[in-house]
């Protein structure tokens, strides 16, 4: 529920823009989903799927996870610091290390280019890097170093759901019908490599790929813990059984995640709507939110449900194809019953508009004659 809160703040710094209100100056990263995004999204995860299920069958697999191991390695000092400072600011307060992220190197650079008019285009970056994020920079190292050396499944956990909390934090869908889109194609996804791609492949390539791939990309929890547990007591550590593992891939919490962020959106605008008189802040979450409510609930649903189905089979499943309806349905079943359906299906999320671009030119002085 926080980290939807977090998403649905984008969406209150543009209605406090409406409102002329002032807004924080953090910088916005998240990037707009739209229903074009949507639809490639299945193909684009099946052309990676298939290359990593052939990777592992015929090439080198102590390789392939040594490169993954890598990336991840960089990948979590750059991922991990800026989730953890947001959640600080959620938890704690708006200025928790205000002093420490006040405290910076800024690296600038220009680029320059001349066209044929003689006019020329300026572009400056600048990269800043605090003191919060290079301090946490290097608890992240240690952590990573722990966990390559470790391999234990809590620490691969945690940084797991670092990675998922800031794929929420960067995604946001243009509209309710691009999510539907989205939870639909991914629902289809989901159930060909689970189930369909053992006619072609002779296994199921999601869950070949899934249990191979010793990386953070999946929350695992113990399926044997009751067991451990009299293990334990009985005979102590020395007697604690080889743990069995159920398995959450990330993509199971991300996209559901930034779908349960829309319906967090969707009731922030109708709550502006009919109560212009709030005052939003970047923390304020204070009026009625039925369709978070009911599609968070509709989450849950659908997690519970895939484990029980998982522990009566005893086998993998794709979780998509009971989180995209119980997500979907939950949403459409509140706007149905509240006669809010044309305007759900017509809202347009204000945190997915782009900013008009300002593009500097600057004419030479000199010209070739």
């Amino acid at each position: 529920m926080s980290v939807s809160a977090y998403l649905a703040s984008e969406s209150t710094k543009k209605l406090r823009k409406e409102k002329g209100l002032a807004v924080d100056d953090e910088k916005d990263n998240a990037q707009g989903l739209n229903s074009s995004d949507a639809w490639l999204l299945p193909v684009f995860g099946s052309a990676a799927l298939l290359s990593l299920y052939l990777a592992f069958k015929y090439l080198d697999r102590e390789m392939i996870l040594l490169l993954i191991q890598v990336y991840f390695g960089v990948a979590s000092v750059l991922v991990i610091p800026p989730v953890v400072l947001r959640l600080s600011r959620m938890a704690l307060g708006e200025n928790v290390l205000t002093r420490w992220e006040k405290q910076a190197l800024v690296f600038s650079w220009k680029a320059d280019w001349s066209k044929p008019d003689s006019t020329r285009s300026l572009a400056k970056t600048d990269f800043r890097l605090d003191r919060a994020s290079m301090v946490l920079g290097a608890v992240v190292i240690g952590l990573m170093g722990l966990y390559a050396v470790t391999r234990h499944w809590m620490l691969s956990n945690v940084i797991a759901a670092c990675f998922a909390i800031q794929g929420m934090m960067l995604i946001q869908l243009d509209s309710f019908a691009t999510g539907f889109i989205l939870l639909g194609g991914l629902f289809l996804y989901d159930i060909f490599w689970v189930f369909g791609s053992s006619k072609f492949a002779g296994e199921s390539v999601m869950v070949k790929v899934a249990t191979n791939f010793d990386g953070p990309i999946k929350l695992v929890v113990p399926r044997n813990l009751c067991d451990a547990f009299v293990a334990l007591r009985e005979h102590g550590w020395s007697a604690l059984p080889a743990w069995k593992f159920s398995l959450l891939g990330l993509g199971d919490i991300v996209v559901p995640g930034v779908f349960v962020a829309l319906a967090l959106q969707f009731d922030q605008h109708l709550a502006s709507s009919r109560h212009p008189s709030i005052s939003f802040d970047r923390f304020y979450y204070q009026f009625a939110k039925p369709y978070f409510t009911f599609c968070m609930t509709g989450y849950i649903v659908g997690l519970i449900t895939t484990m029980f189905v998982m522990h009566v089979f005893q086998a993998g499943q794709p979780a998509l194809l009971y989180l995209s309806p119980s997500c979907s349905l939950s949403v459409l079943l509140v706007a149905l019953a509240r006669g809010e359906l044309h305007a759900l299906w017509n809202w347009v999320n204000p945190a997915t508009k782009e900013a008009p671009k300002e593009t500097k030119q600057v004419a030479t002085a000199d010209k070739k004659a």
